[in-house]
């Protein structure tokens, strides 16, 4: 009778915390009115998997996974002025199959996101206020198993957006920010990706041979309107 053995499976789980996390608990929890100057802070995470299975009757395939994240802020309010700044940057990957000193790493996670809202009151619960937001990603992405040809990279796409309107904040839990002048901007910074209209911008035009008669656009403008609500809550402690 075969033996099964199970040679290991790990999970664990590294979190490291800035010394300026506690500030930002206690920012939480204070009224607006309250933040005076700057408040800057941080958090790092880390997170690490390993699986391997020989002889395992329920299938399964070897894999070592990580992710990181690495979130920041800096806000500041004084007098009739607030701003407020966050910067992501997160990146995750895997090796999984029977080898995995011959696997190709898959990407699972690529994100690098940076927020700026500048308000100035305008009544006590109203705000007058600027929006900026830039968002891409770091590594090349693939439709695995194919990993010769790039369905997206660095600022291919990237997404800038630009919005001026009012910012509704009647307590700490509770924030409505309504931009009917809003400006979308799509950057595709590959020319195979613009090529193709991949993101929505204009793809290249080509004779009947076959031959390139103009190159695809790298960028997009749309205009309208942005509308973001955001609630919290806590629903029991550390929740």
């Amino acid at each position: 009778m075969r033996r099964l053995i199970l040679l290991c499976s790990l999970l664990f789980t590294i979190s490291v915390y800035s010394q300026v996390v506690d500030a930002e608990g206690k920012l939480r929890t204070q009224k607006e009115d309250t933040v005076v100057g700057w408040k800057k802070g941080g958090v790092i995470v880390l997170n690490f998997a390993q699986s391997s299975f020989t002889n395992w009757a329920a299938g399964g395939q070897n894999s070592i996974s990580g992710n990181g994240l690495v979130s920041l802020f800096a806000n500041y309010k004084k007098g009739e002025n607030t701003w407020d700044n966050n910067f992501d940057l997160g990146y995750g990957a895997m090796l999984q199959g029977n080898n995995l000193a011959k696997e190709k790493p898959i990407k699972t996670d690529d994100k690098v996101e940076l927020n700026s809202k500048y308000g100035r009151k305008a009544s006590k619960q109203w705000y007058y206020a600027y929006l900026l937001n830039v968002k891409t990603q770091m590594a090349p992405g693939y439709n695995y198993p194919n990993t010769t040809d790039k369905i997206s990279d660095l600022f291919a796409p990237g997404y800038i957006l630009s919005a001026i309107g009012m910012d509704f904040k009647p307590n700490d839990g509770f924030n409505l920010f309504i931009a009917p002048v809003t400006v979308k901007i799509t950057i595709v910074n590959n020319d195979a990706l613009a090529d193709a209209g991949a993101f929505g911008v204009e793809p290249a035009t080509y004779d009947t041979s076959g031959n390139k008669l103009t190159n695809g656009t790298k960028v997009r403008m749309e205009l309208g309107g942005y509308l973001r609500m955001m609630y919290k809550k806590e629903i029991m402690k550390n929740v």
